[in-house]
C-alpha cells in the first residue's frame, strides 16, 4: 500500500487555520480516509490497485466583525493535482494540468518514493489571497473600485504567512496575461511611512494611501482635492494647497505595455519586514507562483519564474530601497528612486552596483535629491568616459522648476505660482510628474518613460 504526507508551511497562521484546512484525496470521485493528521499535516493510504488519485485542497480563513463589517469567511487558496500511480503501485507521478502546462505550481511532490512505499507532496501556502478581506475593511475601497476600469491592471492583495509584512499587494497588468518568456519581471515598491497595524482582520486606515499611487488623476476642477491633477485649495488644511497628486501607477504600467507585476509590500509603520533582506527574491517568486496558480498572469504557460528584478522607493520609502539593493544587489536589475531619502549616503554602493554589471539601469528623479542624484549619474558616466543611457537624474537642477520648464510642472501650479520655488513641493512632483510633458490625465509620467526604457 503507498502512503502519501501532505504537508504545508505556516499551518495555524491566521490565514490557515486548521478549521480551515480542507485536505483530501479523492479516487474514482471518492474521498479516501484520513490515515492521520495533525497540524499542518495530512496523511493517506492509497489501496493497492488505484490506478489514480487527486489531490484537493482549499483553505478558508474566517474572522469575527470588524468594525462596520460583518463576520467573514473566503477561500484563500484552492489547488487541485491529480496524480498517476505508477511503478506498480509504488510511486506517484504529478499529472500535468493543461493550464500550466506541467504541475500545479502551488504543489510540490518532493520524494517520488522512498523505500518503505511513500510519497510526500507540500503545498506552497508562504501567499494567499486575501482581496475579498482587504475590500471589506479597507476605507476608501469604494473610490478604487469605482474608478478601476475593465483593462486596468488587477490589484490583487496577498495575505504572507511567513512572516512581516503581513500584507502585500500585486500590481498585474494585461501584459503579463501572456508574458513573451517563461521569466516574468517585477517591482517592488517601498512607500513611505503608512499606518500602524498588526492583523488581517482590523479596519485599514487606509486604500487611500494606496489609490494614490495606483490610480490616475483627472483633470476636472470640481473633483474631490484628492483626485484633481494640479495643486488646489484645501479647505480640511486651511485653505492650503493640496500636495498629494495621485502619481497614476496603473496607468503607467499599462500604457508602457511591459509584462512587469508592481508588488507593494504593505509596511507596518515604516516595518518592511522580510521585503529588504536576502529573501526578497524569493517572496517575489512566491508572489508571482500564486499568481500564476490563479491564472492571474502567464495563462496556459509553463515554467513561469521570476525574471528581472528591480526596486523602487519614494521619499523615506527609500530608506528601504537601497536597503534592499543592498542585500540583493547581485540579483536587483533596476532601480527607480523617486526623490528617495538615503541617496546620498548610498552612493557610493549605488554606483557600485550599477558599475558591477552591464544589465544594470538607475532611474532617479529629484526634489530634496537633486544634488545627489546629479552627482551619481555624473560619476557613473566619469567612470565610464561619456554618457550612459541606462542611468538618468532628472530633472538635472532647479532650473528644471522654473516657469516655462515643463508645461506638466506649471500646470499643477496654476494657482500657486509661488510653489514653483518649493521644494517641497519638487518633492511631490518627482512622484507624480513627468519629464517635459503635456499635461493632462495622460500625461507621460515618470513611471511611465521609466518602464518603457526599462530592459524588462
Amino acid at each position: 500500500m503507498l502512503k502519501l504526507r501532505v504537508t504545508w508551511p505556516n499551518a495555524g497562521h491566521a490565514l490557515l487555520p486548521e478549521a480551515g484546512a480542507d485536505v483530501r484525496l479523492e479516487a474514482g470521485g471518492t474521498p479516501l480516509p484520513l490515515a492521520s493528521m495533525s497540524p499542518g499535516v495530512r496523511e493517506f493510504d492509497i489501496p493497492d490497485g488505484t490506478a489514480r488519485v487527486v489531490l484537493k485542497a482549499t483553505f478558508t480563513a474566517s474572522f469575527g466583525p470588524v468594525g462596520r463589517v460583518g463576520a467573514m469567511s473566503h477561500p484563500v487558496l484552492q489547488v487541485e493535482q491529480p496524480y498517476d500511480v505508477v511503478a506498480g503501485g509504488t510511486m506517484l507521478e504529478a499529472a500535468n494540468i493543461p493550464a500550466y502546462v506541467k504541475g500545479h505550481p502551488l504543489v510540490d511532490t518532493k520524494v517520488m518514493a522512498n523505500v518503505n512505499g511513500a510519497a510526500l507532496v507540500q503545498i506552497r501556502t508562504e501567499f494567499v489571497n486575501i482581496t475579498p478581506f482587504w475590500m471589506a475593511y479597507a476605507t476608501f475601497a469604494s473610490e478604487y473600485v469605482a474608478e478601476h476600469q475593465p483593462g486596468d491592471p488587477e490589484l490583487v492583495a496577498l495575505g504572507y504567512t511567513g512572516g512581516k509584512p503581513l500584507i502585500w499587494f500585486a500590481t498585474v497588468p494585461a501584459a503579463c496575461a501572456v508574458p513573451p518568456a517563461p521569466r516574468v519581471g517585477c517591482i517592488v515598491f517601498f512607500r513611505p511611512k503608512n499606518y500602524a497595524y498588526t492583523r488581517i482582520d482590523e479596519t485599514h486606515h487606509s486604500m487611500f494611501g494606496l489609490n494614490r499611487y495606483l490610480l490616475k488623476p483627472v483633470d476636472d476642477l470640481f473633483a474631490d482635492v484628492w483626485r484633481i491633477d494640479r495643486f488646489r485649495p484645501d479647505p480640511a488644511e486651511g485653505n492650503n494647497p493640496y500636495a498629494y497628486l495621485r502619481a497614476g501607477f496603473e496607468d503607467a504600467l499599462t500604457r508602457s505595455q511591459k509584462p512587469v507585476v508592481i508588488l507593494h509590500p504593505w509596511p507596518s509603520g515604516s516595518d518592511f519586514g522580510a521585503a529588504i533582506g536576502a529573501s526578497l527574491p524569493a517572496l517575489a517568486d512566491g508572489a508571482l507562483r500564486l499568481l500564476w496558480a490563479e491564472q492571474r498572469l502567464a495563462r496556459n504557460r509553463g515554467a513561469i519564474q521570476l525574471g528581472r528584478l528591480g526596486v523602487a522607493g519614494y521619499s523615506s520609502g527609500g530608506l528601504s530601497m537601497w536597503a534592499a539593493l543592498t542585500s540583493n544587489k547581485q540579483r536587483i536589475s533596476e532601480v527607480y528612486a523617486f526623490d528617495a531619502r538615503g541617496t546620498a549616503s548610498n552612493g557610493g554602493s549605488a554606483i557600485q552596483w550599477f558599475n558591477s554589471r552591464r544589465d544594470t539601469v538607475l532611474r532617479m528623479t529629484g526634489g530634496y535629491q537633486l544634488v545627489a542624484n546629479e552627482g551619481i549619474r555624473i560619476s557613473i558616466e566619469k567612470f565610464a568616459g561619456g554618457p550612459v543611457s541606462r542611468v538618468t537624474a532628472t530633472p538635472p537642477d532647479k532650473k528644471a522648476y522654473e516657469a516655462g520648464s515643463n508645461p506638466l510642472w506649471d500646470h499643477v501650479t496654476t494657482a500657486y505660482p509661488e510653489l514653483r520655488e518649493d521644494d517641497d513641493y519638487w518633492h511631490q512632483f518627482a512622484l507624480f510628474g513627468g519629464y517635459v510633458a503635456v499635461p493632462g490625465p495622460f500625461a507621460l509620467t515618470f513611471l511611465q518613460q521609466f518602464l518603457q526604457d526599462s530592459l524588462f
